[in-house]
């Protein structure tokens, strides 16, 4: 059987589509089991727990033979990186808990550093909680989504527009579908060994803005153009979106790091690529 956190996400619903379609049997561990009906009835097993909830983890993780795991930064706190520190550790200690034998973990490119990569750096610090949880542990280290360009959409569509923090505008940078991450997820479920591995895992091809506004653009039939947004306005505009002054911070640190080239693979590990385009993920947002 296979455990998987974040079922109801973006990732873990992809690898626990993916896994079902494989024959295998998964147990979608949720915080609210009744607005997942729908895992059910794709075949899924449902199990509630919150991530900080050590005794309800290791209840849901029990008779794993595999678990997917992942520490999403919470929008609202305070202290991102206490809150994920938090969160990181109830997940490691209801692994060792319930015997996990392997384990795989959703990180970031750039988790290698220690600072100078916003929030990312709270995915370092689930790396170093998760070392020594289970004898067999993965760790997907995946760039940024495709799907993050999801927040602006609105704007593209109504004023032709694509407000953009990747610039230069015309840089091209590595990105990755969310899908990818949760197919190459199922994939690393069965796939048990001893010690750690290492995934960094890409998209078909590197993309500018100036390409996301082109896709935009093809997709929609109108004209798109990327504009940057000033580095003055994005935490602000990332706290008026409903995140935290402390996220907000953080994630314009990442933007930082990755416009200045900071938070890329470390040169260690496999390295896979996903097979959805950039336009493939645009449509798929667009519906």
């Amino acid at each position: 059987m296979f455990a998987i956190l974040g079922a109801t996400g973006q990732t873990g619903g992809a690898a626990l589509a993916a896994a079902l379609a494989a024959g295998q049997t998964v147990k979608a561990i949720v915080r609210e089991p009744g607005r997942a009906t729908a895992l059910a009835d794709k075949g899924a097993v449902l199990a509630k727990a919150d991530l900080d909830d050590v005794e309800a983890l290791t209840a849901a993780f029990a008779g794993a033979e595999s678990a997917y795991v992942l520490n999403p930064v919470p929008h609202a706190a305070e202290d991102v990186f206490a809150a994920a520190a938090r969160n990181g550790a109830a997940i490691a200690e209801a692994i060792r808990r319930a015997g996990v034998p392997h384990v795989v973990a959703l990180s970031s490119s750039g988790a290698h550093r220690t600072e100078g990569t916003g929030i990312v750096r709270a995915l370092h610090d689930f790396e170093q909680a998760l070392r020594g949880a289970a004898p067999s542990l993965t760790f997907i280290r995946a760039t940024e989504f495709m799907e993050n360009w999801g927040s602006v959409l609105a704007v593209a569509a109504e004023h032709g527009i694509l407000p953009s923090m990747r610039q230069p505008l015309d840089a091209a940078g590595e990105t990755v579908s969310a899908l990818d991450v949760g197919r190459q997820a199922a994939v690393e479920l069965a796939r048990p060994h001893a010690g750690e591995r290492i995934v960094n895992l890409k998209g078909p091809a590197e993309y500018s803005s100036e390409e996301a506004a082109q896709a935009l653009g093809d997709l929609l039939g109108k004209p798109v153009m990327a504009v940057p947004t000033p580095r003055a306005e994005w935490e602000p505009g990332l706290v008026a979106a409903g995140l935290s002054a402390s996220h907000a911070r953080e994630l314009a640190g990442l933007y930082d790091a990755m416009n200045a080239g900071r938070a890329g693979f470390e040169d260690v590990g496999e390295t896979r690529r996903g097979k959805v385009t950039l336009k493939e993920a645009l449509a798929g947002l667009l519906g």
